[in-house]
């Protein structure tokens, strides 16, 4: 508490403890992969959301010609980015190419290699992001289609998918 006098007034200037609290707390994040946002990170809450904006807040906007033109609110160390990256591309690889309502074509060593993926880059955006977010889990782990032996069996040409190519030769050093 503070004291002040001004013109022979005494006033005490309490701390809100309330808005005091609300300051000091974590922000909340969201965590999980949309088709094509480019992050993986959603503000979670209204205070979150009024600091960060809307979209994914950890997702670079390209111009036309491939520079960047907007910075995310939240910029990941290189290694979070990359893995990151890795793993936006291959969820938007998850729906069957075909036709996405049949089964996906995804094996299920892939899925586990996904979704061990997914664990790993949680944990390190905890650890980088820690101190100022509580990040929630919301992604969902993949498993084999129970569906897609019975859907390979009607189309012969096709086959599971146990592994996803890179899309350039910058990537080629992602392990799988």
């Amino acid at each position: 508490m503070v004291q002040q006098k001004l013109s022979g007034l005494t006033l005490f200037l309490g701390v809100d403890k309330a808005h005091d609290r609300k300051s000091m707390s974590k922000g909340v994040l969201r965590f999980f992969f949309d088709y094509g946002a480019g992050g993986c990170l959603w503000a979670g809450d209204e205070a979150t959301l009024a600091r960060l904006d809307v979209g994914p807040v950890d997702a670079f906007t390209f111009d036309l010609e491939g520079r960047v033109s907007v910075r995310p609110p939240l910029e990941l160390s290189e290694v979070a980015q990359t893995l990151r990256d890795r793993l936006d591309f291959q969820h938007s690889r998850y729906l069957n190419p075909i036709y996405p309502p049949d089964p996906s074509l995804w094996s299920q060593a892939l899925c586990d290699r996904f979704n061990d993926d997914v664990d790993r880059l949680l944990a390190i955006l905890r650890v980088e992001l820690g101190n100022q977010y509580e990040i929630r889990d919301e992604q969902i782990r993949y498993v084999e289609d129970p569906e897609l032996s019975e859907y390979l069996t009607q189309n012969p040409t096709l086959s599971p998918i146990t592994e996803i190519e890179p899309r350039s030769h910058k990537e080629k050093s992602w392990s799988t």
